[in-house]
């Protein structure tokens, strides 16, 4: 299972839902701030919207990159 975590008027995060929404994948998007920041400081990514895929987290350019 994929799940983005994003926040409001996020112009990349509205992207990569579009790009899977596109490829028909299926995911959970959260829009919760804390939740992001919890999960992207443990994963030292410094921006939204960050993915947690088979046990890895990713940036978006990184996670574009593994499921290419």
């Amino acid at each position: 299972m994929i799940r983005v975590y994003g926040k409001e008027d996020c112009a990349k995060c509205k992207n990569l839902k579009t790009i899977l929404e596109g490829k028909e994948l299926e995911f959970e998007y959260v829009e919760d701030k804390k939740q992001l920041m919890m999960i992207a400081s443990k994963a030292r990514i410094m921006s939204a919207p960050v993915v947690e895929y088979q046990e890895g987290v990713y940036s978006m350019d990184d996670f574009l990159k593994v499921i290419a």
